[in-house]
């Protein structure tokens, strides 16, 4: 790929091969950086970390499908919060808790407040991931087929 095509691309930084002697010192960096960030910016990081993860799983095409407490699980052992302090601090009952992390119980607005709040991302994202659910178990399941050819062709 030439200098201009680069450009038009917007590329940062040229591909490096996984191994390499350039790899490797480019890694050694980014471990030293990271032994120099301060207990808020590891932080800063993990959230977004798992934001990210949220957002990919939303754009992602595949056919699986992740619960809303599989996100939370992750949230609460990256920072290694108990699932029942955690339902104390929110106000809910431990045994609904559960129930909402295995999918027996569906996320409401207010939790999805709270989540937002605390774990520093939009309430929408996590009620968006449980609607991709939603939308993906229902359209298994055998159901009329509807279009717009049928409909005018009535």
């Amino acid at each position: 790929m030439n200098k201009q095509t680069r450009n038009n691309m917007l590329v940062l930084t040229d591909s490096m091969d996984v191994g390499t002697k350039e790899f490797n010192e480019f890694q050694a960096i980014l471990l030293n950086k990271s032994k120099d960030r301060s207990n808020e910016q590891k932080k800063k990081v993990e959230l977004m970390a798992l934001k990210f993860k949220m957002e990919d799983y939303l754009q992602a095409k595949d056919k699986h499908s992740k619960l809303v407490g599989d996100f939370l699980k992750a949230y609460l052992a990256t920072f290694e919060i108990r699932q029942n302090k955690f339902a104390q601090y929110i106000g809910v009952r431990p045994s609904n808790l559960t129930k909402l992390i295995k999918g027996e119980r569906s996320l409401n607005h207010e939790l999805a407040l709270i989540f937002g709040a605390i774990f520093d991302n939009d309430p929408m994202l996590w009620l968006d991931i449980q609607d991709k659910n939603k939308l993906y178990k229902l359209a298994k399941t055998k159901r009329k087929k509807y279009s717009l050819d049928d409909l005018i062709s009535q």
